[in-house]
């Protein structure tokens, strides 16, 4: 009888234990999978957007690696017209949530929180008031939106972290599956790879990171990681995009000279730079001969017109140091200027938030990127490291702040960083560990 009492606990508790383990939020989320399907087909978007955010609500108190949700969520913005007011929902839910915790005192904030406040401070000025009211600016807003919303999750995550190495791993995972669609359903353009309402510079910016990501993971003795790192490269090659191939050059580079001997890491960067500079040669011949890649006249008129843009964006940026000309004026400005007359963005984020929203915005960020790299450069920080580096790089070639499609994983990436302020003499350590193991 005993026995029997005995047998008959042990299932009743098993039987509450399966109970409980379905009424946790991550079990909903297959279960709202059709619902949302049927949503999306009958495109009910104002459903569609309270399902997400409800989703993200309960899925943000299973803890800080929640978020890594938004990285694949994001990618609805370039695939589904208008479904990025979804991603920004998502986002507002996390930072809501992370308000609440830092109130409450569960969460508390850091000095680079102050640095972001003052950065979003001098950009909504900028926007409310320029100092040059020229032509026609349709993407102001929803450019100033995506950047405050990308700058909020940044100071959610800083004071809630994700694991590092699952920002990586998601990073490398999704960036993967979505290179893999974008070489099967992707569009050629004049022989270069676009999708996901990507043009071919933004969407080999986007797999930078995933490559970059992979190849960190694959050097903490994983090299199976190396086969989503070859999908990413396949693609972000067919963009032909030469300010993607620089970023995704530097930011393997660092993840490759991260914690080793100098002689190793001066070999290393001698090897990046070279392929940096050959590697997107080779690779346009090849395209050429293939399916017809960009001609020497497009690459030069392209070179040239970015080389003049930059020369009016640092023109600007001195004649309007303190608060720019406005937040997204400059393609307005461009056009109604004697020296450039055409509508063109600045092709360099730097430069953009130089122009547009004066010189101290452009410090407040230089600062966070100083801040986060200024973590360890080994450990599980390594890859978002090297992450953010390559990013910084990229923003060198395009406008891509704006862009959450393009941005999460270093919005990510950056706030993990700076949610780990660098130990005295924790660097030293590693560093010294990781050379015992190369020997």
């Amino acid at each position: 009888m005993r026995r029997g009492g005995t047998t008959t606990d042990a299932l009743a508790a098993r039987l509450r234990r399966a109970a409980s383990g379905w009424t946790r939020p991550a079990s909903l989320v297959p279960l709202a999978a059709p619902l949302v399907t049927f949503l999306a087909v009958n495109r009910s978007w104002p459903a569609v957007v309270a399902v997400g955010m409800a989703g993200v609500a309960l899925l943000a108190t299973c803890g800080p690696v929640a978020v890594l949700g938004l990285v694949p969520l994001s990618l609805l913005g370039g695939a589904v017209p208008g479904s990025t007011s979804i991603t920004l929902g998502a986002i507002g839910v996390v930072a809501l949530i992370t308000a609440v915790q830092v109130v409450a005192g569960h969460r508390r904030l850091r000095p680079p929180h102050l640095w972001m406040s003052l950065l979003g401070l001098l950009l909504l000025l900028a926007y409310l008031f320029p100092a040059v009211k020229v032509g026609r600016a349709p993407s102001r807003f929803s450019d100033l939106v995506c950047l405050l919303a990308g700058l909020g999750l940044t100071a959610a995550i800083a004071a809630s972290p994700p694991p590092p190495r699952a920002v990586a791993r998601v990073t490398a995972l999704v960036g993967a599956i979505t290179a893999g669609w974008v070489l099967l359903a992707g569009d050629r353009v004049d022989g270069r790879l676009e999708g996901l309402g990507l043009n071919p510079n933004y969407l080999g910016a986007f797999l930078a990171l995933p490559l970059i990501a992979a190849v960190g993971l694959a050097r903490h003795r994983k090299p199976i990681w190396l086969v989503p790192g070859a999908v990413c490269l396949a693609a972000m090659v067919a963009t032909q995009s030469r300010g993607a191939v620089v970023a995704g050059t530097v930011g393997v580079a660092l993840v490759l000279i991260q914690g080793r001997r100098r002689g190793i890491q001066a070999v290393i960067v001698i090897a990046a730079i070279g392929f940096g500079a050959v590697f997107p040669g080779v690779i346009d011949a090849a395209e050429r001969v293939a399916v017809g890649g960009r001609q020497a006249t497009e690459l030069s008129q392209n070179s040239s017109v970015r080389e003049h843009v930059a020369w009016c964006a640092a023109k600007v940026a001195v004649e309007h140091p303190l608060r720019g000309i406005g937040y997204g004026m400059f393609p307005s400005y461009a056009e109604n200027s004697t020296s450039l007359g055409i509508y063109v963005a600045t092709h360099n984020d730097f430069l953009r938030l130089a122009a547009e929203a004066g010189i101290p915005a452009l410090g407040a960020f230089l600062i966070l990127i100083w801040l986060a790299m200024k973590s360890p450069g080994s450990g599980d920080l390594a890859v978002p490291r090297a992450m953010a580096a390559g990013y910084a790089v990229s923003l060198l070639f395009a406008n891509q702040l704006s862009s959450l499609v393009v941005s999460m994983p270093f919005w990510l990436a950056l706030g993990c960083l700076l949610a780990a302020p660098e130990p005295r003499g924790t660097h030293i350590t590693s560093a010294l560990e990781e050379q015992k193991h190369d020997r």
